[in-house]
């Protein structure tokens, strides 16, 4: 998040364009993890692993690698009961920077069963690579197109994002925000700017399959604080092949009072959709041809005097299936190690969203 306008009226627009019959989900209190006594980190990222434990990956840290977390639902209610932290499995021989940090940047992650190991997308390299599951690289990695490279994003805004469906044996990623070959990225400096994201697929064989328009909602236009962000910070694929993306605003204000971050959840279907590829001018390309987005969650965290909500969410996946037979959503926020002064202060929380049974 180094990196509101009104959030009522953007969340009205967006529900205005979904279908008449779209289902919103149930969303529940998140749940700060201090509660079971995990620390204070840079939470990014989640996969599931099976039964009741995820990956995941920290943005900021020595060493590239993940954590595995024991999360324990509710079967009834869908709400998180127990939280361990089984322990890290790191690189033994991690690249890192001056300050002595990773230089991966780690952001996205997610698991494989068939082959028992995790994909971590970094940030800092825009490499998606392929860890064994005591954290030692296999030497494996996505054929990322170029027009990704690292030269060629905005600083700190590459990929974000990474999941990976069974069913289809399909990866799937994109970049925060807007390529600069695609247009302005939405902030500060580009006040109103609607961010065009390329959504990509790739392989088991970790090449490049399929890739696909995706615009984001806009933000806001003026009045910004001291960070603002706007970008997809987390996406997680269905059993079906479908996509949930994470549209996140986060806006933290001089003085920190009035801090707001707002979550969208989109449902989009690259099975229905337009294919495009690297060559393909987004700034130009039919609005049609965009993804076809379908607005299931919304919902805001904030820091003022009496409401000290505000979180940072970067990580989503699939969470358990409750006994009626709904599927849950595991949300992760990220605290930048606590970020903040005085009495504000990121925490880190985990939270839970409900999908309706059709959808």
């Amino acid at each position: 998040m180094e990196k509101t306008c009104s959030f009522a009226l953007a969340a009205l627009l967006s529900a205005a364009s979904m279908p008449a019959a779209a289902q919103q989900a149930v969303e529940l209190k998140q749940q700060d993890l201090s509660r079971w006594n995990i620390g204070t980190a840079d939470y990014s990222g989640i996969a599931p692993m099976g039964g009741s434990r995820y990956a995941v990956v920290s943005d900021k840290g020595p060493t590239d690698g993940f954590f595995v977390m024991r999360i324990e639902q509710d079967s009834l209610t869908g709400e998180v009961c127990d939280v361990r932290l089984e322990g890290f499995h790191g690189n033994p021989s991690p690249r890192r920077n001056e300050q002595g940090q990773s230089v991966r940047d780690c952001e996205g992650v997610a698991y494989v069963p068939s082959s028992g190991t995790v994909f971590i997308s970094g940030e800092g390299d825009q490499l998606i690579l392929e860890y064994a599951a005591d954290g030692r690289p296999t030497g494996r990695g996505m054929a990322v197109p170029a027009i990704f490279a690292l030269p060629n994003i905005v600083p700190n805004y590459g990929f974000e994002a990474l999941t990976y469906c069974p069913a289809t044996r399909r990866f799937w990623t994109t970049t925060e925000s807007t390529l600069p070959a695609d247009g302005p990225a939405a902030g500060p400096g580009q006040p109103g700017a609607q961010n065009l994201l390329r959504l990509q697929a790739f392989d088991e064989k970790l090449q490049p399959v399929a890739q696909y328009a995706y615009r984001m909602d806009r933000g806001k236009r003026d009045d910004f604080g001291l960070v603002y962000t706007l970008g997809v910070s987390g996406m997680t694929a269905l059993p079906d092949g479908r996509l949930v993306v994470m549209e996140r605003e986060a806006d933290v204000s001089n003085g920190y009072l009035s801090s707001t971050a707002t979550v969208k959840l989109f449902l989009v279907n690259p099975a229905e959709g337009w294919q495009i590829d690297s060559s393909t001018n987004l700034a130009g390309l039919d609005g049609n041809k965009f993804l076809v987005k379908q607005l299931i969650a919304v919902f805001a965290t904030k820091f003022t005097p009496f409401n000290r909500s505000f979180a940072n969410y970067e990580g989503i996946c699939l969470g358990r299936q409750l006994a009626d037979g709904r599927q849950t959503l595991l949300l992760i926020a990220d605290s930048q190690s606590g970020y903040g002064r005085g009495v504000f202060h990121l925490k880190d929380y985990v939270k839970v969203l409900i999908l309706p049974d059709e959808l």
